[in-house]
């Protein structure tokens, strides 16, 4: 039984979100003056906005886990765990951002991230379990080969989904807050302390670079930022024996995975696209009505109308909030036998 650590979840959270909140604007100037930019294709201007943000997500969620590791023994393993597969996928998206990876490659490299969870699993004296997910009104159930062989996909089509989402000021950090919001609360009404204490790092981090990324974003996450970021979202569930709680958090990206890998029908990258999901017409968004635009969850949104960035982001956090509300539900019945 671990014991609840007020001054650790504090301490983790705000050592997360002041590193963040110190480092964003020196990522900013220090891509501006290399030239590591992208442009903001949402806006009608089309400004040039620095990448690889997500640079300082990396380092203040990597400084708030080691203040986890440090101050709760209990969870040291499962802390350590979750920051290497964290960092791998932060590896993996910097490559991507400065180098340029195939889609097929970069997922393969994803689904490599569940290596240290395994490892974590096999070290002694095996405080790290996992292979036993929990259903709602059913209880633990007993996957000996299938838990083990959808294990990779666990952290890779987080990393993946999230990263596909990543598309829009603010969308990102928002809505990955609110699933790591969720994954807390889960692990408050349901007892499972590892996403307790896993999870105030992430946040922290989170909720000080969406300042940073808002509209106008003055700074993209880049595949750094938003592959870290789904990965240690996908981490934290199995971690926590909190698989399906991640998987309904995670339903808008999921879903906007699926759209749009359904109507592409291959791995891609956004930049490889010949016809985008979202037009730009006089300063609001439309759907792309061609049909080989790919189609996405902000191009289902727009189906209804015309919207701007601004309301167009507020769709996608208010279907993150719904989704982390019945994730939180979902944990509470995961306590509840028929």
């Amino acid at each position: 039984m671990v014991a609840l650590n007020p001054i650790a979840l504090a301490s983790s959270a705000l050592a997360s979100a002041a590193l963040a909140l110190a480092l964003t604007p020196m990522v900013i100037r220090r891509h501006y003056a290399l030239g590591i930019a992208g442009r903001d294709v949402h806006k009608p201007s089309a400004p040039l906005v620095p990448e690889m943000g997500g640079l300082s997500i990396v380092a203040s969620t990597t400084v708030g886990s080691v203040v986890v590791a440090l101050m709760v023994p209990e969870v040291r393993v499962h802390a350590l765990a979750l920051l290497a597969a964290f960092l791998l996928a932060a590896a993996i998206g910097a490559y991507d951002d400065l180098r340029g990876l195939r889609p097929k490659v970069k997922t393969a490299l994803t689904v490599v991230c569940c290596t240290p969870l395994i490892l974590a699993s096999l070290v002694p004296p095996h405080a790290v379990v996992i292979g036993r997910p929990t259903l709602p009104l059913v209880g633990p159930l007993r996957l000996t080969v299938i838990y083990w062989l959808l294990l990779p996909l666990a952290v890779a089509v987080p990393a993946n989904a999230v990263n596909m989402m990543d598309a829009f000021n603010g969308v990102m950090p928002a809505t990955c807050l609110l699933a790591c919001l969720s994954l807390f609360a889960s692990g408050l009404v349901s007892g499972r302390w590892v996403a307790v204490y896993l999870t105030p790092p992430l946040m922290g981090s989170l909720a000080a670079y969406y300042l940073y990324n808002r509209y106008p974003a003055r700074v993209f996450s880049g595949d750094v930022g938003s592959l870290a970021v789904g990965a240690a979202l996908g981490a934290v569930a199995v971690l926590a024996g909190l698989e399906v709680v991640g998987i309904v958090a995670l339903m808008p990206h999921i879903a906007n995975a699926f759209h749009s890998l359904a109507t592409v029908k291959r791995l891609f990258e956004r930049r490889e696209l010949n016809e985008r999901p979202v037009l730009v017409r006089g300063g609001v968004l439309e759907a792309n009505p061609s049909p080989s635009a790919p189609l996405t969850l902000a191009n289902l949104i727009l189906s209804e109308g015309p919207l701007t960035e601004r309301e167009l982001v507020r769709c996608f956090v208010a279907l993150s909030a719904l989704c982390s509300a019945l994730a939180v539900v979902t944990a509470a019945l995961m306590e509840v036998r028929l």
